[in-house]
């Protein structure tokens, strides 16, 4: 990784965090914030997975929309972006939030 890549993605996922801080509702923001928290538990911790449960409401905020938003965010992290794997009835009940 070069320090311009890096550098771009680190400004990409600024402006959409930024963009996402006035388009969505405060529980949907809070609790993007999390999830993000839990991916960066994950980026430190290369070696070991990252579970984070989600409350009966948490469940209902994650929409496949909200899927898609944290996929575009996770692919600015890391050296070659992250893959997020939603398992259980997460969005659609598909297990493919993002």
């Amino acid at each position: 990784m070069n320090d311009q890549n890096f550098l771009e993605r680190t400004r990409q996922l600024a402006l959409c965090m930024a963009e996402l801080h006035t388009s969505l509702d405060p529980e949907s923001y809070a609790l993007l914030l999390r999830i993000l928290q839990g991916l960066n538990e994950a980026i430190v911790h290369r070696d070991t997975g990252v579970d984070l449960p989600f409350s009966p409401r948490e469940k209902e905020l994650f929409t496949p929309e909200f899927g898609r938003v944290l996929k575009k965010l996770a692919g600015y992290l890391g050296p070659h972006g992250m893959r997020v794997v939603v398992g259980g009835e997460i969005g659609d009940g598909s297990g493919d939030g993002g």
